[in-house]
C-alpha cells in the first residue's frame, strides 16, 4: 500500500514538512484504540531481518498531545485545511483510476494508525549460489506486518481496492500452511511480481517470498515471543539505547555480509569488489527512534561499527565545542554546519578503485590523476586540503517571501584557493573584483527556465575571504555575509538563533562537542509571504504548462500561517562521534 505525499514545494514549506514527515499522519483523527499488552512486532521478526520501520500504535502515545507541541499543531483546527486537501486529492486519484470498488476515504487510511505495524526487508533464507537468479529480488523479501484488531473489514477493503487498481489483474491462488491459508498473487508472467499474504492470529502479513511469509505466519500465530528474533541480536542490543523505550516510531538496519549474500560467480564483478573495498562491513548497525513524550518531538539515533582507520567513519570531521561558521550563518531562520574530511573521502574511494581494477586500468587512473594535477596546478589531495572540512549553509527570505540559500566552505591559504577556482570555473567567470582581503567572482551560465521554457543566463556569486569561500544567488547577500565575518556588518546578536533561549536550552541536551549542528527559528519564517509566493509560482507554472487538469491552489490560499508559529518555535539538531560510531539528536518544539 503506497501513500502519496503532498509537498508545499518551496524550501521554507519543506523545512516544516521534513520535521513533520514522521508524524503528520498520526493525529489526523482523534480516536484511540486500547490494546492488550503483547510483544512488540520487532520482538517477533526473524534474525535475518535487514531493516525495519515500526509504528507502536496510537495508544502508545497516551496523553502526549497535552504537552507535545508537534502533536498540538496537528490537532489545531486550522490544520483541517490540510486534512481536507489530502482527502480531496485521494478521492480525485481514485476517480481518475476508474476503479469499480467504492473509494477509500482518508479517515479510513488515518484510522490504520490506531494499530501497530511494521515494514522492512528480510534477507532470503535460501543460500545464494551460482544457480540463483540474477534478479535482486531473490536476495531479500520486503514484508509488512499489521495488527488488524478492529480493522479486519478495512484491511479487506484496502486489499480489494489495490487489486482493482492494478493495471494487470493479478492471478490469485491459495494454499494451506499449518492451518493458515496463504494467498499467492501473481501479476503478469514474471515470477518476480509474486506476492504472498496471510492472516496469522490478529496480524495481516505480506511478503514477496514464500519462505519468508511462512516464517512470519509461524512467528505471529500465537501471542508469545519466538525463541529467536532480530531484537536478540548483539547489533540490536548495541543500538537499543539510541532507539529509546519511549519511541513511538523506531527503525533498525544493518548491512548484510556481502560474501554470503552475493553468488560466487558475481563476487569478482568490479562493482562488487569496489563495494567490498569500501569496507562497508565496518558499519555494523544503524538505529533510532522518534518520541513524543516531552514538549518537543525528539528523534535520536546512532550508526555504530568499527571506527578504526580506513573506514567510512573517517569521512566525518572531529568534534568541537565551537564552529568557525556560527557568525556567518547565524542571522538566518535556518542554518546547518557540518564537518567533513574531504582528503580522507578521496583516499577511501581512490584505494577502493585501485584495489578493484586491473594493473593496466590502475595505470590509467594514476594517469588521470596526473592530468588533474597538471590542470589544477596541484595534486587532488593538496587541493582538497585547502578546505578545512567545515561546510555551512543559511536560508533567508527576501521581503516578498523568496528563499535564498547561502553556502560556505572554511578554507586555508586563500590565494591558493582563489587560484584553484580561477582554473576550475574559468569558462563561466563573468567578472572579478577585489575589496580589501576579499575577492569576488561573478559566475554566469546558461539554464533552461522551467517556467517560461526559454534558455536564459543565470548568475551566481562567490567571495573568497581569508577564512571562507562564500556563495549565493545574490551579490548583495554574499557581500553582507562577508561584512558579518569581518565584523563590519553591525548585525547585533539579538534575535539570532544562537541567542534564542529555546535553542540554547535544547542545545544543552546534547554533548558540548559536536561534528555538526543545525537549527530553525520557526518564528522568523514569513509564512504568509512564503505561501503567497508559492501560490503565484504554481499558478504561473500551470498556466505555461498547458495542463488540462491544473491542481487547485485554493487550499494553499486558505492556509492560516499562524498555526505554525502558534505551536512551533525552534528546531535543533546535532551530530557527534566517538570510538564506537556516530550519533545524532533532533528536537522540534
Amino acid at each position: 500500500m503506497n501513500a502519496e505525499r503532498s509537498s508545499l514545494g518551496c524550501r521554507s514549506a519543506r523545512l516544516c514538512l521534513r520535521m513533520l514527515a514522521a508524524t503528520v499522519l498520526v493525529y489526523f483523527c482523534a480516536s484511540s484504540a486500547l490494546f492488550a499488552q503483547s510483544p512488540k512486532i520487532s520482538d517477533r521478526l526473524p534474525q535475518n531481518t535487514l531493516f525495519y520501520l515500526q509504528w507502536r500504535g496510537k495508544s502508545f502515545l497516551g496523553d502526549a498531545d497535552k504537552k507535545n507541541h508537534v502533536l498540538q499543531l496537528l490537532e489545531d483546527p486550522d490544520f483541517e485545511v490540510l486534512r481536507q486537501a489530502f482527502a480531496k486529492n485521494l478521492l480525485q486519484r481514485q476517480q481518475k483510476d476508474g476503479t469499480p470498488t467504492p473509494p477509500v476515504q482518508l479517515p479510513d487510511l488515518i484510522s490504520l494508525l490506531d494499530n501497530p505495524g511494521a515494514a522492512g526487508l528480510i534477507a532470503s533464507p535460501t543460500p545464494v549460489t551460482s544457480a540463483s537468479p540474477s534478479d535482486p529480488s531473490h536476495l531479500s523479501s520486503v514484508f509488512l506486518v499489521y495488527d488488524m484488531t478492529g480493522k479486519v473489514d478495512l484491511v479487506k477493503k484496502l486489499k480489494t481496492a489495490a487489486e482493482s487498481a492494478s493495471k494487470e489483474k493479478p492471478k490469485i491462488t491459495t494454499y494451506e500452511f499449518g492451518g493458515t491459508t496463504i494467498e499467492v498473487s501473481v501479476a503478469g508472467s514474471n515470477a518476480a511480481n509474486t506476492g504472498y499474504s496471510a492472516r496469522s492470529g490478529n496480524y495481516f502479513l505480506v511478503a514477496s517470498q514464500r519462505e519468508v511469509i511462512e516464517d512470519l505466519v509461524t512467528r505471529f500465530r500465537t501471542g508469545s515471543k519466538p525463541l529467536a528474533s532480530v531484537t536478540q541480536l548483539p547489533e540490536y542490543q548495541s543500538v537499543l539505547p539510541y532507539i529509546g523505550s519511549d519511541a513511538a516510531v523506531e527503525y533498525f538496519g544493518r548491512i548484510p555480509d556481502l560474501d554470503k549474500w552475493i553468488s560466487p560467480d558475481q563476487k569478482d564483478q568490479p562493482v562488487v569488489k569496489f563495494i567490498r573495498n569500501l569496507h562497508l562491513d565496518k558499519i555494523h548497525v544503524a538505529g533510532g527512534g522518534i518520541s513524543f513524550a516531552g514538549e518537543a518531538l525528539h528523534s535520536r539515533g546512532a550508526l555504530l561499527g568499527d571506527t578504526s582507520s580506513t573506514s567510512l567513519f573517517d569521512i566525518v570531521g572531529a568534534n568541537s565545542a565551537t564552529f568557525q561558521m556560527q557568525q556567518l550563518v547565524g542571522p538566518g531562520p535556518y542554518f546547518s554546519i557540518f564537518r567533513f574530511n574531504f582528503p580522507q573521502l578521496y583516499q577511501i574511494i581512490r584505494e577502493a578503485a585501485l584495489a578493484t581494477v586491473t594493473a593496466q586500468q590502475a595505470v590509467g587512473l594514476t594517469g588521470a590523476e596526473a592530468m588533474a594535477q597538471g590542470f589544477l596546478g596541484m595534486s587532488i589531495t593538496d587541493a582538497l586540503q585547502l578546505f578545512t572540512g567545515e561546510v555551512g549553509s543559511q536560508l533567508s527570505y527576501t521581503p516578498d517571501g523568496e528563499s535564498q540559500q547561502l553556502y560556505a566552505l572554511a578554507i586555508q591559504k586563500p590565494q591558493d584557493v582563489l587560484k584553484l577556482l580561477r582554473v576550475a570555473v574559468s569558462k563561466i567567470i563573468a567578472a572579478e573584483d577585489t575589496s580589501a582581503d576579499t575577492t569576488y567572482l561573478d559566475l554566469s551560465y546558461p539554464i533552461h527556465d522551467p517556467v517560461s521554457g526559454q534558455e536564459r543566463r543565470n548568475f551566481y556569486y562567490l567571495a573568497v575571504t581569508p577564512q571562507f569561500v562564500i556563495g549565493g544567488p545574490s551579490k548583495g547577500m554574499v557581500r553582507e555575509a562577508v561584512a558579518r565575518v569581518s565584523g563590519k556588518s553591525g548585525v547585533s546578536s539579538v534575535g539570532l538563533i544562537f541567542s534564542n533561549p529555546d535553542f540554547i536550552r535544547l542545545r544543552a541536551l546534547m554533548p558540548d562537542k559536536l561534528i555538526g549542528i543545525g537549527g530553525v527559528d520557526m518564528t522568523q519564517i514569513p509564512w504568509d509571504k512564503v505561501i503567497n509566493r508559492y501560490v503565484q509560482q504554481m499558478q504561473q507554472t500551470e498556466k505555461l504548462s498547458k495542463q488540462k487538469n491544473a491542481s487547485s491552489t485554493e487550499w494553499l490560499q486558505s492556509l492560516k500561517p499562524g498555526m505554525f508559529t502558534r505551536h512551533l518555535r525552534v528546531v535543533v539538531n546535532g551530530w557527534w562521534k566517538d570510538s564506537n560510531g556516530i550519533y545524532f539528536d533532533y528536537y522540534a518544539q
